[in-house]
């Protein structure tokens, strides 16, 4: 908004923005007077409603496209708008989404629903357990190595990395618990386990995140057949393959690394009328390559699934008393 007003003297806010902030009507598409009530704020406060391909100009006459939030137009950028391609990404956190006709609500509150545009939404999850966790285990157990060769350790691990977990919950967690409870765990070690076990772990234990949201996705009523991906993680092969497994799902990575920033211009260009609509601009996208879940992977990981997330609740007794005990102090 801020920018926006600067560069063209007007203030408005985009429904895709609007629609993650809580405040929202998704049904009427207006600011929602309970939830402003219930926030304090008046509906004076903010600014007026336009659709993401709304288009204001500068002074000079130059069009400037409103936009949208950086995970609708990520689904954009890597062509995952159609019914069950779903968009995942990885960088310092992660995020599991999916675009549908229509706003909906998961009962349980396990995934969350922005807009793209009035007929596309994305429905799915973000996590806190990306490369930020990788980060943690680089600096924790292998500082002299690089991420690459943190990445080459740990896929000398095997697949389970020999029966240990890890709950990656370092900065805690939010889809599908949105919660600041946890806190990282690895559950299973012994004095067999090395440092490729705990890297492969912690490895898995972010793409076992994913795989709890794809599951909250399914059974929120959501159909997946298909996942794109990016995000930095794509770099390395292991953890591509890693992905794959956990997901069991094929995964098209596309020739772009930044799917929020070539969905933009791909919303830009379809607002300017440079393009036949979002359908065609999903064409635009070229999948470099395709990864294929490995059979015994996928069932291991598949078979892990239900008990990496069981281990929420029953540790939570343990985190209430860890938080209780820190406040004590």
């Amino acid at each position: 908004e801020y920018v926006l007003a600067h560069l063209t003297g007007e203030l408005v806010t985009d429904l895709s923005v609007a629609s993650g902030t809580g405040l929202l009507d998704q049904r009427r598409l207006d600011w929602d007077e309970e939830a402003l009530r219930l926030a304090g704020i008046d509906r004076e406060q903010l600014a007026p409603l336009v659709a993401p391909t709304h288009v204001l100009k500068t002074e000079l006459g130059v069009p400037v496209v409103v936009g949208a939030a950086d995970g609708p137009l990520a689904n954009l950028g890597v062509g995952a708008i159609r019914p069950g391609v779903a968009a995942c990404s990885i960088g310092t956190s992660g995020a599991l989404r999916v675009m549908v006709g229509e706003p909906d609500v998961d009962p349980l509150g396990r995934v969350f629903c922005y807009a793209l545009t009035r007929e596309r939404w994305a429905v799915g999850g973000a996590i806190n357990s990306g490369g930020a966790v990788l980060q943690w285990a680089r600096d924790a157990l292998a500082p002299e190595l690089s991420t690459a060769a943190l990445l080459e350790l740990a896929a000398t691990a095997p697949a389970g990395a020999g029966g240990l977990i890890m709950l990656p919950y370092v900065l805690s967690e939010r889809a599908p618990h949105w919660t600041s409870l946890p806190t990282g765990a690895y559950i299973g070690l012994t004095r067999a386990h090395r440092r490729e076990h705990l890297l492969r772990a912690a490895v898995e234990g972010i793409c076992l995140q994913l795989a709890l949201v794809l599951r909250s996705l399914r059974e929120a009523g959501v159909d997946v057949r298909e996942v794109r991906a990016t995000g930095g993680f794509a770099r390395s092969p292991f953890w591509r393959q890693v992905l794959t497994d956990a997901l069991g799902l094929d995964i098209g990575f596309p020739e772009a690394d930044e799917g929020s920033s070539f969905g933009a211009a791909l919303l830009g260009m379809d607002a300017l009328g440079l393009i036949d609509g979002l359908d065609a601009a999903a064409d635009l996208v070229r999948i470099a390559r395709v990864h294929t879940p490995d059979p015994e992977a996928a069932a291991l990981y598949a078979g892990r699934l239900p008990l990496f997330a069981s281990l929420y609740d029953a540790l939570t007794p343990a985190y209430e008393t860890l938080r209780a005990a820190s406040h004590a102090t």
